[in-house]
């Protein structure tokens, strides 16, 4: 079972990514937005999606308000072009991963700085 929802995770991404790009590319939606993973739960009945947006607070929040709308969609969309009996109802939420590795790739180069200027 594990290994049908891992293969289930991958199919979605790939699917929601090809969908958020022709509807960015539509002008549907704004902003540029990255899928970074998708999480089925076990009973396959929700699915989060996990993505990132390249921009400001701004930028952020339109996407956000795109992809709520798309979410209404994303079920009757994949049931198309899927052949699958069941698909999960989705939720977006922000993934805040690239922000936390720029932070801490900040302190290191910090930390890298002061160890030189103690070698000195």
């Amino acid at each position: 079972m594990i290994d049908r929802i891992k293969r289930l995770e991958t199919l979605f991404l790939q699917e929601i990514t090809t969908v958020i790009s022709k509807m960015s590319s539509n002008g549907a939606i704004k902003g540029f937005i990255t899928v970074t993973a998708v999480r089925v739960a076990k009973d396959l009945r929700t699915a989060k999606v996990f993505y990132s947006v390249f921009g400001g607070e701004e930028e952020k929040k339109q996407a956000a308000d795109s992809l709520s709308v798309l979410r209404s969609e994303l079920g009757a969309v994949l049931r198309g072009r899927l052949h699958l009996k069941r698909i999960p109802s989705f939720t977006f939420e922000p993934d805040d991963t690239p922000e936390k590795a720029s932070k801490i790739e900040s302190i290191f180069s910090v930390i890298e700085k002061e160890k030189n200027e103690n070698r000195q």
